[in-house]
């Protein structure tokens, strides 16, 4: 039964739960984003919003945000079903439940990929809503969804290869007497120079070497300024532009720790990045 969440207040005192589906006409999947995020979403009108989320190197996530100021949640429960024009047998058995509720937003994770394919499939959801006083059945419809989504996986794979987190700071470590950086770490600094490429908010590049304290203050200032000087060199080897970047040789100065099980942690370069918003 659909009716509208004026009717739905007026029957909550009813023993069976109350159902509400969104208007058919207005039902539809808005697509947002840019390289830092991606965003498709659907308005479930007076009751709330439901948004699925992809971040650079993070699982892809579904939210529920309730708008409705007396709908407080308390548990959401969730599964695929059937359009309201198939049959009920043909829905598969996908089930969801949220990884984080609190009284107004319900985050779901697990499950999310496959919910994804079956919204791919023309299948619609639902969502069993706990409130303090009343149950809740929620159905989200799903139509003429195929071209919103090709837009949100479109939106994906633009996303930078790195969440801003994993890039404004990192370190390489070396072996005695190492100024090349490893092939791991080389790896790396070539992903990070395609998000420093991409990231118009950059600004500057730091790239601060340092060493332990088992040689001459001079010998330990030269080796922390060739090790920097490899890293520069790999960053515009893969396309960062050598005016962003900063490089300072600190020696054997700043250790990050003393003794000799920590020396290795001393011979290190830091890259960080500096941005500004606009």
């Amino acid at each position: 039964m659909i009716t509208s969440l004026l009717g739905l207040w007026l029957t909550s005192a009813v023993a069976t739960a109350p159902q509400y589906t969104p208007a058919m006409d207005q039902s539809q999947w808005r697509i947002s984003g840019d390289q830092f995020q991606c965003r498709m979403e659907q308005d479930l009108g007076a009751m709330g919003t439901l948004a699925f989320s992809k971040e650079p190197a993070r699982a892809i996530e579904m939210q529920l945000t309730m708008h409705a100021a007396h709908l407080e949640l308390q548990d959401v429960q969730g599964h695929v079903v059937t359009a309201g024009w198939q049959p009920e047998q043909l829905a598969p058995a996908v089930q969801f439940s949220p990884t984080f509720i609190n009284a107004k937003v319900a985050r779901f994770i697990e499950q999310v990929p496959v919910v994804m394919q079956q919204l791919q499939q023309g299948y619609w959801l639902q969502l069993i809503l706990d409130m303090p006083d009343q149950e809740i059945t929620l159905t989200v419809p799903n139509i003429k969804s195929s071209a919103a989504l090709a837009e949100f996986q479109s939106c994906i794979d633009a996303l930078l290869p790195l969440s801003w987190a994993q890039a404004r700071e990192f370190q390489l470590f070396y072996p005695v007497n190492q100024r090349q950086p490893s092939a791991d770490d080389a790896a790396f600094l070539k992903t990070l120079a395609l998000y420093i490429q991409q990231d118009k908010a950059v600004k500057k590049v730091l790239i601060d070497g340092y060493t332990d304290d088992m040689g001459t203050s001079i010998a330990n200032r030269v080796m922390s300024e060739e090790r920097a000087d490899e890293v520069a060199s790999h960053l515009i080897e893969f396309g960062v532009s050598k005016n962003k970047l900063e490089i300072r040789a600190h020696g054997n100065r700043y250790p990050a720790g003393a003794g000799n099980k920590t020396q290795s942690h001393n011979r290190r370069v830091l890259v960080r990045l500096i941005r500004t918003q606009s």
